[in-house]
């Protein structure tokens, strides 16, 4: 019997990186949902980037670092769309720059260059709908930013980090940063594939498709995705993550109930973390589908009984953009090849 226990006891020890992942993201989700805040599938998404694999609790200073960071770079963006958005011979050349430099700057973690042109370029462009729309989509991620903290704090008190985990996590390596690239011509290119859609969002105000946009600046910061079979497990992902949202908004139509959403948000968390901390190459694809799946339920909590429509309609956006880029930047780097002929 004692041996039974024992053997139950670390066994749960080695799966606690799962049960804090499953715990910190089903709380976020459930929570932002609860209180009826905008957008609260960013809140799990959030939770996610903090509890994924490999990842130790942040500390005050980088949480506080965190927030005014965000804060920050998202005035940058409000402060452009309140005083220039009206002057686009002004506006489009200084986007254009800070495409380009948030390809180039390598030495700045692709985080937050990746998150400073997300925010540069979609506040302005929100702010063509409506003038303080901007400031509240800011104040909005905020929030959801400081919950997602909060959750990930807790998960991490409730679920602490093993011996074991932490040195798996010191053995990890660094990521390397780009070799035999010209980095010149690497930002260029960015800027030939990224710039032209921004451009055209902007000259039609094409706010309905605007997670095409959204999902462009995040693919364009692989600059080499149609060299190899990303592209194809990209699209996977989203449409296996776009199918679990469904089945589970299909499911919620059929029988709705608080209780069944949660033990749904459960069940389809454990699934995909499992997966995501299997160790496998395949694992990745799985975070994907993961977050695709959390802006599926962000669209099924704040949309009225066309959230059906809505969701097929994502998921065609994130396809476009993932076409657009393999095939965009497979163009321009074979016109402009980045890469050193010393390689």
């Amino acid at each position: 019997m004692l041996d039974k226990v024992k053997r139950f006891y670390w066994s749960l020890k080695e799966d606690t990186p799962i049960l804090r992942c499953v715990f910190g993201v089903t709380l976020a989700l459930i929570f932002s949902t609860t209180i009826g805040y905008l957008v609260p599938h960013i809140t799990a998404i959030f939770t996610l980037m903090f509890l994924e694999p490999n990842k130790k609790p942040l500390g005050l200073k980088k949480e506080i670092g965190i927030v005014l960071g965000l804060s920050f770079l998202g005035y940058f963006g409000v402060i452009v769309g309140q005083y220039l958005i009206d002057y686009p011979l002004v506006i489009l050349p200084l986007l254009g720059l800070v495409i380009y430099w948030s390809f180039r700057f390598i030495k700045i973690p692709e985080p937050i260059r990746l998150l400073f042109l997300i925010l540069a370029i979609l506040i302005p462009f929100i702010s063509l709908k409506a003038n303080l729309l901007g400031s509240v989509v800011l104040s909005a991620l905020l929030l959801n930013l400081i919950i997602a903290l909060v959750v990930v704090r807790i998960s991490f008190f409730i679920f602490p980090i093993t011996s074991q985990e932490d040195q798996i996590i010191e053995k990890k390596k660094k990521p390397l940063t780009y070799k035999n690239i010209n980095l010149d011509k690497l930002a260029f290119n960015g800027l030939v594939v990224v710039f032209p859609i921004v451009f055209m969002f902007y000259l039609f105000n094409a706010t309905i498709a605007i997670l095409t946009l959204v999902f462009v600046l995040l693919l364009s910061f692989d600059p080499f995705i149609y060299q190899s079979k990303k592209g194809v497990a990209l699209v996977f992902a989203n449409v296996f993550g776009g199918l679990a949202g469904i089945l589970t908004y299909n499911i919620l139509v059929i029988a709705p109930s608080y209780v069944l959403y949660i033990f749904l948000i459960i069940s389809v968390s454990f699934y995909f973390v499992i997966n995501l901390y299997s160790g496998k190459k395949i694992a990745p694809i799985f975070k994907i589908s993961f977050n695709t799946f959390f802006v599926v339920m962000g669209v099924i909590s704040t949309s009225t009984n066309e959230a059906g429509n809505t969701i097929w309609e994502r998921l065609l956006q994130i396809g476009l953009a993932i076409l657009y880029v393999i095939i965009a930047f497979k163009i321009v780097n074979t016109l402009n090849n980045p890469k050193l002929l010393n390689e």
